[in-house]
């Protein structure tokens, strides 16, 4: 399943890549077959980021989405995720 996730939470895009690596370094490989992030607006202590994914394993990828170091962070950076199904169109 392809997924497009935008977040939206204060603080930098090193914040974000930060937390990634943390939280998904070890898992990614298990949960996407490939991913991309992409930095939309950093600026004013705000960002915004774009991650788009193939997920293979949706338990997993559900698991890590709602982990309590992923939650915590959320929290801390009042983090919005909002997350889309993409579909391909030939």
């Amino acid at each position: 399943m392809n997924i497009c996730v935008v977040s939206s939470f204060e603080g930098s895009a090193e914040d974000f890549l930060s937390m990634f690596h943390e939280i998904f370094d070890e898992e990614i490989e298990k949960v996407a077959s490939d991913y991309d992030i992409g930095v939309v607006s950093d600026k004013d202590g705000f960002c915004k980021i774009i991650t788009t994914a193939n997920v293979i394993d949706e338990q997993r990828f559900s698991d890590l989405m709602s982990s309590s170091k992923m939650v915590e962070w959320d929290k801390n950076h009042k983090n919005t995720d909002v997350i889309y199904s993409l579909e391909r169109i030939n």
